[in-house]
């Protein structure tokens, strides 16, 4: 099994991913868990089902969402299981050097989106960008008549659509019913954000208590450094 960020690790991936974009905090968390070698170049569905796999094991299976009826405007409530959407995120894994796809009369290879991709897309244009995302992605696929390349877009886009993960919901308001793209990325950060307030905040109150660093308290167990943070606020 997967091991969780630690209490450091969860610290050490907020303060390195505070100023950055979703992009990269996606790598950030990666990072933490000691992928961040290969994350950049891992498939868009690889890269999610990683960060599903470390995120259960920081904070267990279920994740805890809300959502926003598209109709009424009503919050709804709703609870995930990391399970579910392991299997979902595995029915479209790609292979990450690509696999061929048939355009007019002949196969082309087309490599799956990655997050290095998404990065360099951003400083492209958009009239330009279906012809970067064609050279990038499909680069032995030479000279293209309008309708390959066309062809070859609807495919790519096929892919990035592969690589999200729909929840189907339904309002009990008004009882519309919608699908939403569930990112695990933003998801797990947020959660990442919370813990790591809370663990500096335990930091202080244990420093202020008992002259501990900052080190010396993190690298307690939880079950410990709850029992430490029970006794200061009793005054013992």
């Amino acid at each position: 099994m997967e091991r969780g960020l630690s209490a450091e690790a969860v610290v050490a991936a907020w303060e390195a991913g505070l100023r950055c974009g979703p992009l990269d905090q996606a790598l950030t968390l990666l990072w933490a868990g000691g992928q961040g070698k290969v994350a950049a170049d891992l498939p868009l569905t690889e890269r999610d089902r990683r960060l599903l796999e470390l995120r259960t094991a920081t904070f267990g299976p279920g994740l805890d969402c809300m959502a926003t009826c598209p109709e009424c405007g009503v919050e709804v409530e709703l609870s995930l299981d990391a399970a579910m959407l392991a299997g979902a995120l595995a029915g479209a894994l790609a292979a990450p050097k690509g696999s061929a796809v048939r355009i007019g009369e002949r196969d082309i290879t087309l490599r799956p989106l990655t997050s290095r991709d998404l990065a360099a897309a951003q400083r492209v244009e958009s009239a330009a960008l279906p012809g970067f995302l064609r050279a990038r992605l499909a680069p032995d696929s030479g000279p293209l008549a309008e309708t390959e390349a066309t062809a070859l877009d609807a495919e790519i886009e096929a892919q990035a659509a592969a690589a999200e993960t729909l929840c189907q919901l339904s309002c009990p308001d008004c009882g519309n019913k919608w699908r939403e793209a569930f990112d695990i990325a933003t998801h797990f950060w947020s959660e990442v954000e919370a813990a790591a307030f809370r663990t500096l905040g335990e930091v202080a109150e244990l420093a202020r208590a008992y002259g501990w660093s900052e080190p010396e308290v993190l690298a307690l167990s939880p079950a410990r450094r709850s029992i430490y943070l029970r006794l200061a606020r009793d005054g013992s």
